[in-house]
C-alpha cells in the first residue's frame, strides 16, 4: 500500500528491547521501574517509523493518502487489540461489570480504542488500574495517528538540516521546560481539576487513582510530546541520508553509546530518587521531585532520540546485533508480546507446573511470553493485516501502488 522504504533492522530490533523490558518489569517486581524505559522507547520509536514510511505519502499530496494511512493502521493495531479484547469481555468478568447503562460509554471507549483519551473511572479506580490495562497505549498511539494525519506530516516540509536539528533541540528544551511549569504549579492546578472531576484523589492520597496521574502519564496530550519529537528525529535523519558526505562523518558508534550512558545515568537517578524523595508530596519543588515526576511523561525521551537517530544512520556495534535475524524476529513480534504478556502467568496456572526458584520461574514466564507472542503474531496479526489491506484498500489504489512497509 504505502511507497517502498529500506527497513532499518536495527530499529526493528530496538522494537524488541522496548517489549523486553515492559515483559521483564511487569514479571518480576523489583525490575518494575525498568518499564519507564520501554514506554519512551515504544513512542519516540513509534514518531519515527510513522514519519519515515508515511511523510513522503502525505507530502506528494497523493489523492488517498489520509485512506491509506488510515487503513495500514487499523489492519496493524485493532485486530490483535480486538481480539484479546474479546478474549477479555469473554473469559473474565469485564464484560458483565460493563453491561449496563453506566459502564457503556465505558465500552464505546475500549471497542474504539480510545479509552486514555478522557479520564474515565470504574468504581472510583482509573481504567488502568482495571482489566485490558496493557492496552493503554494501544488507544494513546491511536490518538499520536490521528494528529499525525492531521498535522504532523507537515514537518517534512522542514528541508533545511540546520533548522530542523535546532527546531529538535528547541522541541526538547521546550517539552522540558513545559513539565517543569506543570510540576511546579501542580498544586495549584491538581486541585482545581479535582473540583471539575471529583470522583478522582488527589496525587498524595492515592496516586494510582489520581487525575495527576491521568494528564500526566496515561492521556495522550502528556504522552504525544515524544512522539512528536520522534517524527522531528525522522526528518532529521532523512536530511541527513540525502548528504552522504555528512552521514559518513557522523560517529553513530559514539552516539549510539552516549545516548546509552545518558540512559543509564537517567534511570539509576531515577530510582534512587524515587525512593528517597517524596517527590508527590505538596509543597516539594525540588529539582529531584521533579526528575522523579518526569518518568511519567519525558524524561527519557531526548536520549532515546538520539539512540534511534544513531542506530538508523547504522555502522555501530550496537546496531549490529540489534540488526540481527533473532532480535528482529523478536522486534516482529513485539506487538503480540506487548499485548499478551500479563497473561503468562494465567498460562502457567493452568499448566498445572509449579515452579519455585525465582530464577527458573522468570525464564518459564518468558518463554511462555515469547510463544504465545510467534503464535499471535502468525495467526492473528499477519493473516488479519493481509486479508484488512486486501478488504478494504480500493482496486485502484491497490493497483496504482508499489508493496511495501507500514
Amino acid at each position: 500500500m504505502t511507497l517502498a522504504r529500506e527497513n532499518i533492522d536495527a530499529l526493528t530490533g530496538l522494537r524488541f528491547v522496548a517489549a523486553f523490558t515492559i515483559a521483564l518489569g511487569h514479571t518480576e517486581a523489583v525490575w518494575l521501574e525498568i518499564t519507564g524505559i520501554g514506554m519512551p522507547l515504544f513512542f519516540t520509536l513509534s514518531g519515527f517509523i510513522i514519519h519515515y514510511v508515511y511523510a513522503d505519502v502525505f507530502a506528494g499530496g497523493r489523492r488517498g493518502a489520509g485512506r491509506e494511512f488510515a487503513i495500514a493502521r487499523f489492519s496493524r493495531i485493532y485486530p490483535l487489540y480486538f481480539v484479546l479484547l474479546a478474549y477479555s469481555m469473554i473469559r473474565g468478568p469485564m464484560g458483565p461489570a460493563l453491561a449496563n447503562a453506566e459502564g457503556l460509554p465505558v465500552l464505546a471507549s475500549y471497542f474504539l480504542a480510545c479509552w486514555t483519551w478522557w479520564p474515565f473511572t470504574l468504581n472510583g479506580e482509573l481504567l488502568l488500574e482495571w482489566y485490558f490495562h496493557i492496552s493503554w497505549s494501544v488507544s494513546t498511539e491511536i490518538f499520536f495517528y490521528i494528529v499525525y494525519a492531521l498535522v504532523l506530516y507537515r514537518i517534512a516540509r522542514l528541508t533545511s538540516l540546520r533548522r530542523c536539528l535546532i527546531a529538535l533541540v528547541g522541541f526538547c528544551i521546550g517539552a522540558y521546560a513545559f513539565f517543569y511549569v506543570l510540576f511546579l504549579t501542580r498544586d495549584v492546578w491538581e486541585p482545581a481539576l479535582l473540583q471539575q472531576f471529583p470522583q478522582f484523589t488527589a496525587r498524595t492520597t492515592n496516586f494510582n487513582g489520581s487525575l495527576y496521574r491521568w494528564i500526566l502519564y496515561i492521556s495522550p496530550y502528556a504522552r504525544i510530546f515524544e512522539f512528536i519529537g520522534g517524527v522531528l528525529t525522522c526528518q532529521l535523519f532523512r536530511l541527513v541520508r540525502a548528504r552522504p558526505e555528512l552521514r559518513a562523518r557522523i560517529p553513530s558508534g559514539a552516539l549510539a553509546l552516549a545516548a546509552i550512558v545518558v540512559i543509564a545515568v537517567l534511570f539509576v537517578a531515577f530510582r534512587y530518587l524515587g525512593e528517597h524523595n517524596p517527590w508527590l508530596s505538596l509543597g516539594n519543588y525540588s529539582f529531584g521531585a521533579y526528575l522523579v515526576s518526569l518518568h511519567m511523561n519525558f524524561l527519557f525521551a531526548a536520549p532515546c532520540y538520539l539512540l534511534i537517530f544513531s542506530l538508523a544512520l547504522g555502522g555501530s556495534a550496537v546496531a549490529a546485533v540489534l540488526s540481527s535475524r533473532v532480535c528482529c524476529f523478536l522486534g516482529d513480534i513485539s506487538y503480540s508480546t506487548y499485548l499478551s504478556h500479563p497473561m503468562a502467568d494465567r498460562m502457567l496456572m493452568h499448566t498445572g507446573l509449579v515452579v519455585t526458584a525465582a530464577w527458573a520461574h522468570l525464564l518459564v514466564i518468558l518463554a511462555i511470553i515469547y510463544g504465545m507472542s510467534w503464535v499471535l503474531y502468525s495467526l492473528v496479526e499477519v493473516p488479519a493485516k493481509r486479508g484488512l489491506r486486501r478488504l478494504l484498500t480500493p482496486r485502484r489504489l491497490a493497483a496504482a501502488t508499489p508493496s511495501g512497509g507500514g
